[in-house]
């Protein structure tokens, strides 16, 4: 983590919506002895990982066919799913009654705030970027959010304070890991505009969060077989609100701006 802080501080200043289906396996196929196997969880993360690079935003991304509107839609909404992420850690760490697990997402919690230093907390990279690709801060504020981004959000935050500790370490889990492929494609998009654009912010996320994800493999090693399902659903959760987010940034919300409101009687 100190490695990945290090690294952080070096960091220059349409299709239907997409809803993955619902798989889990049986849990009594999948444990060994009340131990959670790690191999169950990589395989089930990976599934949810296939989907979403399946995600025409992702796909389009790397074949650098998506538009500068969408590449750039992608940072607002991610920009703000990043703003959210110390309110997330800290719901999570404020309800842990595991010791390692605290320590574990209090590390991370430190990487997200910068270790302190404002100017390399991860929503500032946000900004930062933004300043490179001459978008004003004033335009980043004033975006219309939609229900991509405001799900993934409502999502985030109340996963946060469920009762069930694997939930919310499933949606972590399966969150962080979409990092490089996400990250990477965006960055593929972004530069096909800005071929010039001199920016570390891409390469090291990526390798920050590929740290957090080891470290939340640890945090699952922490886990009874009897939570298996849990972390499960939350890995779904997680998976479903990258996704919504990515049909935001594609453009399936700018169809239909204005939604009928169904709460008075016919």
């Amino acid at each position: 983590m100190i490695k990945a802080r290090q690294r952080l501080a070096t960091c220059d200043n349409l299709q239907c919506v997409y809803f993955s289906p619902n798989i889990r396996r049986k849990t009594t196929m999948l444990v060994t002895q009340n131990v959670i196997k790690k191999a169950t969880v990589v395989d089930y993360v990976e599934q949810g990982l296939e989907r979403i690079r399946k995600h025409p935003f992702i796909t389009e991304a790397n074949s650098r066919t998506l538009t500068k509107e969408q590449a750039i839609r992608w940072i607002m909404c991610a920009g703000r799913e990043s703003r959210s992420f110390p309110d997330v850690l800290n719901n999570l760490i404020s309800r842990s009654s595991n010791p390692r697990i605290q320590d574990i997402l209090k590390e991370n919690l430190k990487d997200e705030n910068g270790d302190g230093v404002l100017e390399h907390a991860h929503f500032m990279h946000y900004l930062q970027l933004l300043d490179k690709l001459q978008v004003s801060r004033d335009e980043f504020y004033a975006y219309n959010e939609r229900a991509g981004i405001k799900l993934a959000l409502s999502l985030a935050y109340n996963v946060s304070v469920l009762k069930s500790e694997a939930a919310a370490l499933g949606y972590m889990l399966i969150n962080e890991s979409m990092t490089t492929i996400t990250y990477s494609a965006t960055k593929l998009a972004i530069t096909r505009y800005y071929p010039n654009l001199s920016t570390g912010f891409f390469d090291i996320h990526v390798d920050v969060d590929e740290e957090h994800v080891d470290e939340l493999y640890k945090a699952v090693d922490e886990l009874d077989a009897s939570q298996l399902d849990d972390l499960l659903y939350g890995i779904d959760l997680g998976e479903r609100g990258m996704a919504v987010l990515l049909d935001e940034a594609y453009g399936i919300f700018e169809n239909y701006d204005k939604i009928p409101s169904y709460t008075t009687a016919i």
